[in-house]
C-alpha cells in the first residue's frame, strides 16, 4: 500500500492534465467556487494533522500525508489562478462541523473506520459541487477552468485511494 500511495502523487499524477481542453464553470460566480475549493483544501491540512495523530494504521496516516500535500499544492495554485485574491469562506462543499467533532473524538481503529467514512463523504460532495458547475460549453480554457479540472481529477483518484482503504 505504501508504494501505491507514493505513486499517486497529484503534481506527478496530473501535470499532464495542464494541456487538456477544460472544465468551464457554469456561472460567472468564480468567487464562491473559489472559496469553497479553498476551504476544502485548507481542511484537508486539520484533517491530516488529526490522521497522522491519531490513526492505528500507518497507511491512513500515509493517506492523511498524502492528501495534505496534493490539497496544500491545489490550494497554492488556486491562490495563484486567482491572483492572490481569494478569501476563505464557507463554501457549498463544506464539512459537516458536527462529523468532524464526532472524528476528533474517535481513536485507534474507531478513527481509521471514522476517517475514512468522512473522507469518502468529503471528497463525494467536492466531486459532485466541482460536475454541478460543469459547462458544456467549450469555451478558452482559462488558468481557473484548468486548475477546476485538475483538482477534479485528484478528488477522484483521492476518492479511489479511500474506497480502497476501507
Amino acid at each position: 500500500m505504501k508504494a501505491f500511495l507514493s505513486k499517486c502523487s497529484l503534481f506527478a499524477k496530473t501535470a499532464s492534465l495542464c494541456l487538456l481542453g477544460g472544465l468551464a464553470l457554469a456561472s460567472d460566480d468564480r468567487s464562491e467556487t473559489n472559496a469553497a475549493l479553498r476551504a476544502l483544501h485548507q481542511h484537508q491540512a486539520e484533517l491530516a494533522e488529526l490522521g497522522e495523530e491519531r490513526a492505528e494504521h500507518d497507511e491512513i496516516a500515509q493517506l492523511a500525508d498524502t492528501l495534505r500535500q496534493d490539497h496544500a499544492i491545489l490550494d497554492e495554485w488556486l491562490a495563484e489562478a486567482d491572483g492572490g485574491e481569494a478569501s476563505v469562506e464557507t463554501g457549498d462543499i463544506a464539512h459537516d462541523a458536527e462529523a468532524y467533532a464526532a472524528l476528533q473524538q474517535q481513536e485507534g481503529e474507531a478513527f481509521d473506520a471514522a476517517y475514512l467514512a468522512y473522507q469518502e463523504r468529503l471528497h463525494t460532495a467536492a466531486l459532485d459541487y466541482l460536475e454541478r458547475q460543469r459547462s458544456e460549453e467549450e469555451s478558452e480554457l482559462t488558468e481557473f477552468d484548468n486548475h477546476l479540472r485538475v483538482t477534479h481529477e485528484a478528488l477522484r483518484k483521492h476518492l479511489a485511494l479511500i474506497q480502497a482503504l476501507r
